[in-house]
């Protein structure tokens, strides 16, 4: 033996080969702990329902019999029903074309209305170019007119007149003095009214050649009221036909006169 050798040799070797052990046991353990991955878990999952399977050494119970297929209908359909089915439902290509030619026929007929509206006025413009005594009132009604100028315009103006010479006499012979507010207000409301009695009188008239109204002329004024609006009316449209007509020329205004008579003839025959 070496004497150089310390005398605790073999107790410090012991130590150190026991805590090798230990440190390699560990090392070891931690390298070898396993390692999960997420979707394992996820997929480890059991589901909510799950038929119970049959324990034990039993017959497994029989499968459900299927469920028997319904039996399948005829392609061809009876020839009775297809024929009831036909006229209640039309295909949607005839419901198209039917709509389609709806609106065309709305569209020409509204073009003829204008066009018939432009030729009226051409052919009244014409008339008056020809014969200039036609936009003069009738002599008829012109008689009526002055007639009821006689009541309603006479007898306001000539009364103011009147009141006017009565304040005048009285206050230079009977030394009556009136204030001269009441002489202004009195003879002007006269004036006023006569007026308007011109006004009625122009308005309250028959305006038909043949027919000479009634005495007071409710009726006939609420009438010629009504023929005025309808009047003005008509200007408006006439102004807007007028702006229209400037685009044409009297060929192509003629040539629409000439396919509208044509349709019309057309249209007369079929209806014969």
């Amino acid at each position: 033996r070496d004497s150089s050798l310390p005398l605790n040799f073999p107790l410090k070797m012991r130590s150190i080969s026991v805590t090798a052990a230990v440190s390699f046991l560990c090392s070891g353990t931690v390298a070898f702990i396993p390692v999960v991955p997420k979707l394992a878990l996820r997929n480890s999952r059991q589901p909510l329902f799950v038929r119970n399977k049959p324990k034990g050494f039993g017959k497994a119970p029989a499968p459900d019999p299927p469920e028997p297929a319904a039996p399948e209908q005829s392609a061809a359909p009876s020839p009775g029903r297809s024929a009831q089915r036909a006229p209640d439902s039309p295909s949607p290509e005839n419901i198209g074309r039917k709509r389609l030619d709806n609106l065309r026929a709305e569209a020409q007929s509204k073009k003829d209305e204008e066009l018939r509206a432009l030729l009226e006025l051409r052919d009244t413009d014409a008339m008056l170019r020809e014969d200039t005594g036609a936009a003069v009132i009738p002599e008829r009604v012109a008689m009526r007119m002055g007639k009821r100028m006689i009541p309603f315009v006479g007898l306001p103006l000539f009364g103011g007149m009147g009141l006017f010479v009565a304040f005048w006499y009285f206050a230079t012979y009977r030394d009556v003095e009136f204030q001269p507010a009441i002489v202004a207000a009195s003879t002007i409301a006269l004036l006023v009214v006569g007026l308007l009695g011109i006004t009625y009188s122009l308005m309250s008239a028959s305006w038909d050649d043949d027919r000479d109204g009634s005495a007071l002329g409710f009726d006939e004024l609420s009438k010629n009221v009504d023929s005025i609006k309808s009047g003005l009316g008509r200007s408006r449209e006439n102004a807007k036909i007028r702006d229209r007509a400037r685009l044409l020329t009297d060929e192509e205004i003629e040539a629409a006169r000439a396919e509208l008579k044509r349709r019309e003839e057309k249209e007369r025959r079929k209806s014969l």
